[in-house]
């Protein structure tokens, strides 16, 4: 996929930026990409092998001529992507429409929120052309689900997708707390705001709440990072309030080790599209208060007006307690796969192209059986998009549900179906299958073994049993329940009964580019056929990253090489890796899921094709996947799980 970029952020020439860093991170993922600055400074950057950056060092209007003149010259874009949907966003449009690629728009403003449009004549123009441009793209991606909701009045012909602004937690939790004492002795408690110093940010709120703040907590101050026009106005500001001495303005100045001295961040914006400072300050231990903007409610702020802001912040002062954030971070590896995804979906025809379908039936109950990260995420995404839905786990508040599942029209089997050392086992699905109505429709997410659905058909003949394999990842498991890049229904009898079932199921699931009817064997082959690829691709790029470390090669230099090969993608290149659910980084294909597909793969494989060499493969990428997880001391438990208490004596086994 090539993919042309439209910015209107100038810190994508500045190699050290976290823009740049992203742009790096996406050009990964794609053939090329192309990021063309109309305003920028006059200056051509190559980040990457496939990626260019281009300023024209002209105003807009000229800027944004030349921008043209140059997207008509490089080689035809698959995707022209938009960073905002005002005369970025109409430019790009009229770009998309000569080369005849698909129109991406992303929305980062909380563009039809009020406060946004009183801000300026110039602002509600934009609103004007924001309703023009994103009413012809093929692709709509929000920063926040506040944003996405404000576009629902518009009625785009697309769905809107959600894809948070990336945040490197890990740079912020590197960073070395700023010496407060040293820098700020005056001040005993010390709040902060990162903010530019403009208008809409309205730092002005936050300096006349410090004279409130200040008779309740004397010894306390301000430091204001960032920079910006209103820089002396606000200056002004706090010597007319008399605060002079306990606002400090630090200029602009990287906020990580701000975060983790303070003892609140004040956010004031009349408007955020997401709140990237929020989400840091959290992620950092700082708690925040906000006005609601941006992902600040869901991020785990503490809200305030602003008549309560100085109140709010002293009992914050006054607790003593730290932040922290309520939703977790994706890693950059993990978002490079979200946004390749989600820019792609405009290309391969998922929001655009692809044959509109008939609408599902909002009155049916939809049952959910499991509420692990797949259940719970998959019922969350149904119930956004209004169904009726009833949960049933083991696990508290759910238990009460069990004799309501019989109810439910669909019900969907999302529990364990763990590889032990003796054998692959159901009866946990079993179990869940019990509690179906007659004559309903069962659809099982857990991973079978190939034949597995039609054994639980027979055994389970009064309802219809199918196999849909799911493809979440732990970490972004919310992002791809709503964003699937497949949507398989396997049924184990090719009936017109069962097909129309199967349609039903697929009607009520979010549109996906690829869909498929197969037959239950062939829909859980895929899922074991996939999981265990990206198990072989890991434990190949570990044997390659120990290869390019004895020659002395740079591996990070060959990993990208490798990721813009469209044909061998991104994910799964890094050989150091922290599995989905948690626990300390290190290598080998590790995870819930990984280990014990490739675990019961391999032994069906044995079982069923007379093949010494093939059988031979599978126990030696097996082995050194044992080895590679027990030198780093990952996911020992997992291991244990599959292969038995003596891990080490289960591999020198399969090496015999």
């Amino acid at each position: 996929m090539r993919v042309l970029s439209i910015s209107t952020d100038w810190n994508v020439f500045n190699e050290d930026s976290v823009v740049a860093r992203r742009q790096r991170m996406q050009a990964a993922t794609v053939e090329r990409l192309e990021v063309f600055v109309p305003h920028g400074p006059a200056r051509i950057v190559r980040l990457a092998p496939n990626a260019t950056m281009r300023g024209f060092g002209m105003g807009k209007v000229l800027g944004a001529l030349r921008t043209l003149i140059a997207a008509l010259a490089v080689p035809r874009p698959d995707v022209v992507s938009a960073q905002d949907p005002f005369l970025i966003g109409l430019l790009a449009w009229v770009i998309a429409r000569l080369r005849g690629a698909r129109l991406h728009v992303q929305v980062h403003t909380d563009l039809f929120n009020p406060a946004f449009a009183a801000h300026s004549r110039a602002n509600r123009l934009r609103t004007y052309i924001a309703r023009f441009v994103l009413r012809r793209a093929d692709g709509v991606r929000t920063v926040s689900a506040r944003i996405k909701e404000s576009l629902a009045g518009l009625n785009l012909r697309v769905p809107v997708s959600v894809l948070p602004v990336f945040v490197d937690a890990e740079a912020v939790a590197r960073a070395e707390s700023i010496d407060a004492r040293k820098e700020y002795p005056d001040f005993k408690k010390l709040i902060i705001i990162i903010a530019r110093l403009e208008p809409e940010k309205n730092v002005a709120d936050a300096i006349h709440a410090m004279p409130d703040i200040l008779k309740a907590q004397e010894g306390a101050g301000m430091v204001v990072v960032g920079d910006g026009a209103q820089m002396e106005t606000l200056k002004a500001l706090a010597r007319e309030l008399g605060v002079e001495k306990r606002v400090v303005f630090a200029g602009a100045r990287n906020p990580y080790s701000y975060y983790k001295a303070a003892d609140v961040l004040l956010s004031t914006s009349d408007y955020e599209g997401y709140g990237m400072v929020i989400v840091e300050a959290l992620s950092a231990g700082c708690p925040v208060v906000s006005y609601d903007v941006g992902v600040a409610s869901e991020a785990g702020a503490i809200l305030a007006g602003k008549e309560t802001l100085a109140k709010t912040a002293i009992a914050i002062l006054s607790e003593g307690k730290r932040g922290s954030l309520a939703f977790t971070l994706p890693s950059e590896a993990e978002y490079r796969d979200m946004w390749r995804a989600e820019i792609g979906a405009a290309l391969a025809g998922a929001l655009a192209g692809a044959p509109e379908r008939a609408a599902p039936s909002k009155k049916l109950l939809v049952g959910y059986v499991g509420q692990g990260f797949i259940g719970k995420n998959y019922a969350d995404d149904m119930e956004r998009r209004g169904f009726s839905v009833i949960r049933y786990a083991l696990e508290e508040p759910y238990r009460a549900n069990k004799e309501k599942i019989c109810d439910c029209d669909i019900v969907f089997i999302a529990v364990p179906t763990p590889t032990t050392p003796e054998k692959f086992d159901d009866s946990i699905v079993r179990a869940a299958l019990s509690l179906v109505g007659k004559g309903k429709t069962a659809v099982i997410k857990s991973t079978l073994l190939p034949h597995t659905t039609e054994r639980l058909q027979k055994d389970f003949s009064d309802i219809f049993v199918m196999h849909s394999p799911e493809f979440l990842r732990e970490a972004t498991a919310a992002y791809d329940a709503s964003h699937p890049d497949r949507n398989i229904i396997g049924i184990p009898e090719d009936t017109d009964s069962f097909r129309e079932r199967a349609k039903e199921v697929l009607r009520i699931l979010p549109q996906a580019p690829f869909e498929l009817v197969s037959s239950s064997l062939e829909a859980e082959l895929v899922k074991y056929a996939g999981n265990s690829w990206l198990y072989v691709k890991v434990i190949y790029v570990n044997m390659l990253y120990d290869l390019a470390q004895a020659l002395g090669a740079r591996y990070e230099v060959v990993r990208d090489a490798l990721a813009a090969d469209p044909r061998i993608g991104r994910s799964h290149l890094d050989p150091v890796h922290q599995s989905g659910h948690g626990g300390p980084p290190g290598r080998g294909a590790g995870g819930h899921c990984l280990i014990k597909d490739f675990e019961a793969l391999r032994r069906l494989y044995i079982d069923k094709v007379p093949d010494e060499y093939g059988a031979g493969v599978f126990d030696t990428i097996a082995a050194k996947n044992i080895d590679l997880l027990l030198s780093s001391e990952k996911d020992i438990e997992l291991l244990k799980g599959v292969y038995g208490e003596d891990v080490e004596k289960a591999k020198k086994d399969l090496l015999s």
